[in-house]
């Protein structure tokens, strides 16, 4: 960006970067959080694979009692992704995008109650 001067300025990144694991049972998930001005990107998945074969956004609206959310990537059938983006979105107040790469047997609640703990342990970053 230039100023009037015809000078490049730099302006200030705001995204805010967290890193985190969830253990249950024997499996060890890697969690990756991307808090933007108005939105949050959360990747959940194993830490070897890296893999991003799915991701939803959901956002409230003001026509409906619960926000409203759509599969970007990956399989229809499988609306994991979909569910947590919606849930993290009326807790948090924001648009929110979720790219969760677990396999299905693996308990979502047990993975949320874990998010749940780190959301509380940092609020600053969600």
């Amino acid at each position: 960006m230039e100023n009037r001067k015809g000078e490049e300025t730099k302006s200030e990144c705001t995204f805010g970067f967290h890193d985190f694991v969830i253990d249950i049972g024997n499996t060890t998930f890697a969690c990756h959080t991307v808090k933007m001005d108005n939105c949050l990107y959360l990747w959940v998945g194993d830490s070897r694979e890296k893999a991003m074969n799915d991701l939803s956004f959901a956002i409230e609206s003001p026509l409906e009692k619960e926000p409203v959310a759509t599969k970007i990537l990956g399989s229809i059938a499988n609306d994991a992704s979909s569910n947590l983006a919606k849930r993290l979105s009326k807790k948090l107040s924001k648009p929110v995008y979720v790219s969760f790469n677990v396999q299905v047997n693996i308990s979502l609640p047990a993975i949320e109650r874990k998010l749940q703990e780190e959301f509380n342990a940092h609020p600053e970053i969600f």
